[in-house]
Order: C-alpha cells, then sequence, then structure tokens
C-alpha cells in the first residue's frame, strides 16, 4: 500500500525541471568555447531473467546511447543558433576520458577539462526505471481506477570547468510516465529539456536577463 500511495503521488509529478547556478554563471560561460559531455553514469531496470554481464552489457549500450542522444541534442541548438558552445565528438572524448579512469573515479572533472583540452564538462547521471509493469498496472487500473508509474526517468546533470571541481550550473530533470507511455518519447523530451537549459542557450530565460544585465551593467532593468 505504501508503494501504491507513492506511485500516485508521483502521478502528480509527471514532470519537472529544475536548475542551480553561481551568481556569475553568464561572465564564467562567456569564456567558453568547447565543451565535452562525459559518459553518463546509468542505472536501467534490472530484469530478473538478466545475468550479470547482460545487465552490465546493456548498460553499457544505454550508456552510450545517451551520451551520443546528449550530444546530438548540443549540436542541434547549436546548428539552430541557440547555443553557443562547441562540443566535443563523442569518440574523442571517450578516447581520453575512460582510460583516465573517469568511470572508477581515479580522475576529477577539472583535471578531465585540461586533459581533454576543453573549457568545461557535462557531467550527468540517468535513471531509467519500470516501477510496476504494464500487466500490474493494467490490474491495478481496471480493478480500482488507480492509475500507477510504469516508467520513471531521471536525468541529474551539472557543469564543471578547469577552475574548480564546484559545479557552476546543475540540473534536475524527471518524467514519470503512466500506463502506454514509450520510454524512447520520455527520454527525448527530458534530453531536449535538459540541453535547452544551460547556460548556454541564452536566448533563454534565465539566462536571456541574465546577458543582458552582463552587456549592459549599467541598465535599471
Amino acid at each position: 500500500m505504501k508503494w501504491l500511495v507513492f506511485f500516485v503521488v508521483l502521478l502528480v509529478l509527471n514532470a519537472c525541471v529544475t536548475v542551480d547556478y553561481v551568481k556569475n554563471i553568464i561572465p564564467i560561460t562567456q569564456k567558453h568555447h568547447t565543451m565535452a559531455v562525459l559518459p553518463p553514469r546509468t542505472t536501467i531496470e534490472r530484469k530478473i531473467w538478466m545475468t550479470d554481464d547482460r545487465f552490465d552489457e546493456l548498460t553499457r549500450l544505454k550508456q552510450a546511447q545517451l551520451q551520443d542522444q546528449l550530444i546530438r541534442s548540443f549540436n542541434r541548438r547549436i546548428n539552430e543558433g541557440k547555443c553557443f558552445i562547441e562540443v566535443l565528438d563523442i569518440n574523442t572524448t571517450n578516447d581520453v576520458a575512460l582510460p583516465a579512469g573517469y568511470h572508477e573515479g581515479r580522475i576529477s572533472s577539472k583535471e578531465l577539462c585540461k586533459l581533454l583540452k576543453v573549457d568545461a564538462v557535462f557531467e550527468s547521471q540517468v535513471q531509467i526505471l519500470e516501477p510496476v509493469s504494464e500487466a500490474t498496472a493494467l490490474f491495478f487500473q481496471q480493478a480500482t481506477g488507480t492509475t500507477l508509474i510504469t516508467n520513471s526517468l531521471v536525468l541529474n546533470a551539472s557543469l564543471i570547468d578547469s577552475l574548480s571541481n564546484a559545479p557552476l550550473w546543475t540540473l534536475n530533470a524527471s518524467k514519470f510516465g503512466t500506463l502506454g507511455s514509450i520510454k524512447a518519447i520520455m527520454l527525448n523530451k527530458v534530453i531536449r529539456r535538459t540541453t535547452r537549459n544551460t547556460p548556454y542557450n541564452i536566448k533563454k530565460n534565465p539566462y536571456r536577463k541574465l546577458y543582458k544585465a552582463y552587456l549592459m551593467p549599467d541598465d535599471p532593468q
């Protein structure tokens, strides 16, 4: 019953994006030219039939897919003139970050910036889970009229530059789907919201207002 209440509460929180950033985020990021998107630390739903090797393999595949989607989303915004940062390609990023021990925590994000020769790195943690099966959700819907969460997607991200290991910017994006929801569609929406809400998109508030204040510090507005 506790789980049932939890799923119903989550339904109210169907989609959410929150961001936080340092006070001088615009002056700092305006000096950035190149960024690397690091492989997301990824958690997926483990099915009962999965062996350890199969689960690890699927996690790696999902991680590579997510990293590629994030980079493509950034590049799409760059091509549309909505993002001014250049993004390092996935092969160059991984050829440096993985042997350096990024996954094992043997190298800091600040050190990776210098090693990759970029101004900032984009770190993320992605959790893709299935709280209940479609069959269970259908049963509860027919038996009690209760709508349960069948897909849960949470993405936490941060920007770290070469000057400090403390994040300049953080984001939490989440989306929860009910019976019939499609994870791929949910994931695309979360990734679009993530890249849209970085400080490199100065056409979107609050960064638009901060950028205007940066250009015209004496403006009364």
